[in-house]
């Protein structure tokens, strides 16, 4: 993940732990509610789609690259916010562009954050060194190898937070392009606009130094990021063989990235996100959609 903003943003005092603690818990409560909601509706949606015409289903695999995924943060009030409390990100997105694979094709490990591969910097003199720069990935799991990817399979767009409170995520907006073949250009067009608890600086409150510097512990060792929720999303069109398109998709968020790379920079307990050591690890999506067109197999 990758953290862009319209100004320069430092954030300061990561120190509010004890409302931060309450928010998680009522964060935690919203979670579970709206996973039982998507349970019912995803039970709905499948008795909806056997009574018109929605026959064809099939599952894929979306894998993308840190490079190739960035969380977008708007202007704030301020251009240096007193707490990283007083961040609002309504109005923040999320931007990927993916590879799509037969799900028989990936097989995903745990990652525990234990061994030398899980290292930040592999060329640090010393192994007690590298260890103290050992990441968690959320979910603790990754792909463990990525396929060769066919440029005509694809998953991109874009999803805007269009509900917040403060730093709590409670609703989105997406407009995903999910192609499958024909050189690029027989491509699903998804609208996703539900509820979407989630908290994605949850972990960065609770950690105020990602790495090990000095008498701080190493939390990256030690807190591992939680994974987004899954969403539908309905199938509203599309192009080349998927024309006349209809269905629905429903998303769900497999692996993840390393924490945010935050770090304290002076002596004031301030810190700031640096891109010194960058947040590492696959982003793995298994997308079930249901259509009334043939899906083909991916490759």
């Amino acid at each position: 993940m990758k953290f862009t903003a319209a100004a320069a943003i430092t954030l300061l005092g990561l120190t509010a732990f004890s409302s931060s603690t309450i928010n998680c818990v009522k964060a935690n409560e919203l979670k579970l509610r709206a996973r039982e909601k998507r349970r019912k509706d995803k039970a709905e949606r499948q008795l909806q789609a056997n009574d018109a015409g929605l026959v064809f289903s099939r599952g894929y695999i979306c894998i993308t690259r840190q490079q190739d995924f960035a969380f977008i943060i708007p202007q704030q009030k301020s251009i240096v916010p007193e707490d990283l409390l007083d961040l609002n990100l309504l109005g923040s997105s999320t931007i990927q562009s993916g590879g799509i694979y037969d799900p028989a094709d990936v097989q995903i490990v745990d990652r525990l954050g234990t061994s030398a591969a899980d290292n930040f910097d592999d060329t640090a003199p010393a192994r007690i060194f590298q260890s103290e720069l050992r990441g968690q990935f959320a979910g603790q799991r990754q792909p463990k190898f990525i396929p060769q990817k066919d440029p005509g399979f694809f998953f991109n767009g874009e999803c805007v937070a269009t509900q917040v409170r403060g730093f709590l995520i409670l609703g989105h907006s997406c407009l995903l392009n999910l192609c499958l073949g024909g050189g690029g250009y027989n491509c699903l067009a998804i609208y996703a606009g539900s509820k979407f608890v989630f908290n994605p600086l949850e972990q960065v409150l609770f950690s105020p130094n990602t790495f090990k510097e000095g008498d701080i512990l190493n939390n990256a060792g030690s807190i591992v990021p939680s994974l987004p929720p899954s969403y539908p999303g309905t199938i509203i069109g599309g192009t080349g063989l998927f024309a006349g398109a209809v269905g629905y998709v429903d998303v769900t968020t497999i692996t993840g990235s390393t924490l945010t790379p935050a770090r304290v920079f002076d002596g004031d307990d301030d810190a700031e996100f640096d891109a010194d050591f960058p947040q590492a690890g696959y982003i793995t999506q298994k997308i079930d959609v249901v259509t009334n067109v043939p899906l083909p197999v991916a490759p």
